[in-house]
């Protein structure tokens, strides 16, 4: 292999060594709803209202990073980490944890999802916002693709729709009339008509629920799988209805 070669290799290996963290990192943050950096007060203890284990951590919260819900803010707090291995930390160390909640009470019970080192707290908050957002942008994108009909139109009319009375979870359908004003992806006859979900049951609670003089981007999705007993478009996720103020965001993905 000559000089050439052996350069060119390297720079790939580099390449893809910090390609992969990053990667990663968006992964760790996937999977956790609780970030912090922490300092190990003990291991093989745990907080009030924690079962002990052999891999279970004390931890103080020194800052917090990310918290959704049921995690608070904890800062200056004990929380138990439940460790991936018994000795993945030791006491006095201070670190970055991944974790989620997997129990509560007196105290709080996390999951460790993964750990890193105490880097600047603001570079990691921020490095955090550009995983949610890769996140969203992904989840997003998947229903942009799956979806038959992209729109920004205008709700005209809700007519009741089909019903099901012998479904526990029957989605009580009604139909939006949408004026067209814009077809971002598809072609439709104008106006085109949707299936939406008005039950609030925990099947159907964050399903769209549009009203007439709603104006917004609308994903029609197909019943590709004929699920429902409807026929025609669906509004099912609530990324399938979006404010304007998303049209860029979601043009950039389209393309």
């Amino acid at each position: 292999m000559n000089r050439l070669s052996v350069l060119l290799l390297i720079a790939a290996v580099s390449s893809a060594a910090h390609a992969q963290p990053e990667s990663s990192f968006v992964d760790l943050v996937r999977r956790s709803g609780f970030i912090f950096q922490g300092t190990v007060k003990a291991v093989g203890e745990s907080t009030p209202g924690i079962v002990r284990e052999a891999n279970s951590a004390i931890v103080s919260v020194d800052r917090v990073l990310e918290s959704q819900p049921p995690a608070g803010n904890k800062t200056g707090r004990d929380v138990t980490v439940r460790l991936r291995g018994a000795n993945a930390v030791r006491a006095g160390q201070t670190a970055t944890f991944f974790t989620f909640v997997y129990a509560g009470g007196p105290s709080l019970g996390v999951e460790e999802v993964g750990t890193l080192p105490a880097d600047d707290p603001r570079s990691l908050e921020d490095r955090i916002r550009a995983a949610r957002q890769t996140i969203a942008d992904e989840a997003l994108t998947r229903r942009l693709q799956s979806a038959q009909l992209v729109v920004v139109g205008t709700v005209t009319a809700v007519t009741p729709g089909p019903r099901n009375p012998d479904s526990e979870h029957d989605p009580l359908w009604s139909r939006a009339t949408i004026r067209i004003t814009t077809a971002i992806k598809g072609r439709a006859s104008e106006p085109v008509v949707v299936n939406f979900a008005t039950n609030f049951d925990y099947l159907w609670a964050l399903a769209p629920k549009p009203k007439v003089g709603d104006t917004g981007i609308f994903l029609l999705q197909p019943d590709r799988e004929r699920k429902y007993r409807a026929s025609g478009l669906f509004l099912l996720d609530p990324l399938d209805a979006l404010p304007t103020s998303e049209l860029e965001r979601v043009r950039r993905l389209l393309r």
